[in-house]
């Protein structure tokens, strides 16, 4: 498989696993512009959804009276009292929305947008009237940026997926057959799926390893891992559920390479074999993990950690970023 088709492979498994927890986790940034390979596979997403499942468009300037609603005038004089109408944010929830050319969010937008994602619900206050409204959605960024034009930083920080489809020809794209019963089927085993503390420490170290400080980042997996198991039909996440989850929400945030690994501890010396064993047990894990991760690292992505040419984060540039 070539290096383009493994980018597709992901974006499709992003895809499956986003549309199982739309929710939980968050969203996904698509790095590309309008074109055949974006389109079919947002075509792929909508399929994974039921009908009802609405996908609304948000612009990139869009007024806050229509992204949180105001008062309806014309319902306000016919009741006699203050009527709010609704806005986009809470018209979609439930659903997905679409953020085209995210990097020309306004702040202001961004700002609305990440409290709705953290909070799940909207604080209106306008016009003398004060509300908050229940919004729950999952949202697909479009990150159609050149040069160090992007999406906000603040946004794809609690987007679990970030993929890129820009090198992605339409040779590359492989023909997927994606069933939405099955993934309907594993949105309803979710629930049961449980964790562990295992899996969420080793997704913890290898963040750390990888020199991605936003807590956000784990949690995602975390949630991404879950979903991979619902999807598998297990009752609890396994290591290849975590070691997917790594590859896709931590390997594209990696500011940093994994350090050589150090000397390993010299088991005690009253009980050399237990040590050694409790030694191997915490470990294992977490060095699989790491190694799913490491091998996952976008190739532009990895030139620039081995050059050590990082350079500040996607989605900082003056007056596009949005409130942490």
């Amino acid at each position: 498989m070539s290096a383009d088709e493994t980018i597709w492979s992901d974006a499709v498994a992003a895809a499956e696993l986003f549309a199982i927890d739309p929710i939980g986790t968050g969203g996904i940034c698509v790095c590309a512009g309008a074109g055949p390979v974006r389109d079919r596979w947002l075509e792929m997403l909508r399929g994974l959804f039921p009908s009802s499942v609405a996908f609304r468009k948000l612009p990139p300037a869009i007024s806050e009276s229509r992204l949180l609603g105001g008062i309806d005038l014309s319902a306000t004089l016919q009741a006699g009292r203050p009527v709010i109408e609704r806005g986009l944010l809470a018209e979609v929830s439930g659903g997905i929305l679409l953020a085209v050319m995210a990097e020309r969010l306004t702040a202001s937008t961004v700002a609305h947008l990440n409290a709705a994602l953290d909070f799940h619900e909207l604080v209106i206050e306008r016009d003398g009237v004060s509300q908050r409204v229940a919004s729950s959605f999952g949202v697909v960024a479009f990150d159609e940026g050149i040069d160090d034009e992007h999406a906000p930083s603040s946004l794809c920080d609690r987007l679990a997926f970030h993929i890129d489809l820009r090198m992605v020809s339409r040779s590359d794209i492989a023909d997927v057959t994606l069933e939405a019963g099955v993934i309907a089927a594993a949105r309803t085993r979710l629930q049961q799926v449980v964790p562990g503390p295992e899996p969420i420490e080793a997704l913890c170290h290898v963040a750390g390893q990888l020199g991605i400080e936003s807590l956000r980042a784990p949690m995602l997996a975390a949630r991404v891992a879950r979903a991979a198991a619902a999807l598998d039909g297990a009752g609890a996440v396994q290591s290849e559920h975590v070691e997917l989850a790594a590859r896709l929400v931590l390997a594209p945030r990696a500011t940093a390479l994994p350090a050589a690994e150090s000397e390993a501890e010299q088991p005690s010396e009253q009980e050399p074999e237990q040590a050694e064993d409790e030694r191997h047990e915490d470990t294992a894990l977490d060095d699989v993990v790491l190694e799913a991760a490491r091998a996952a690292i976008p190739p532009d992505l990895l030139k620039r950690l081995q050059e050590g040419a990082l350079g500040r984060p996607r989605g900082t540039s003056a007056g596009k970023q949005g409130t942490s």
